[in-house]
């Protein structure tokens, strides 16, 4: 159904010398957004075709660029490289 998403684990073994800060609009995001019930994220799915990435994640993503004042797919794409 959709590829696995886990925002306490990773594929790739990272040395990642930051910490996002308790107060960043981005843990603010991811708080608000796993507060929605799964049921309404995955009301209508798909059965067919590759897996489609989770709907929470990327409503994450899109609720952070628009924070950004950053709309366009491009440029949150652009801002989604930069901020890895």
């Amino acid at each position: 159904m959709y590829q696995n998403y886990s925002t306490m684990e990773t594929a790739l073994p990272l040395q990642v010398t930051f910490s996002i800060p308790e107060n960043h609009e981005a843990r603010l995001i991811s708080r608000f957004v796993d507060a929605i019930p799964q049921e309404f994220l995955l009301e209508d799915t798909s059965h067919t075709g590759r897996p489609a990435f989770h709907p929470a994640m990327m409503l994450k993503m899109c609720l952070f660029a628009y924070s950004r004042s950053v709309f366009s797919g491009r440029n949150i794409e652009r801002l989604n490289e930069e901020s890895i």
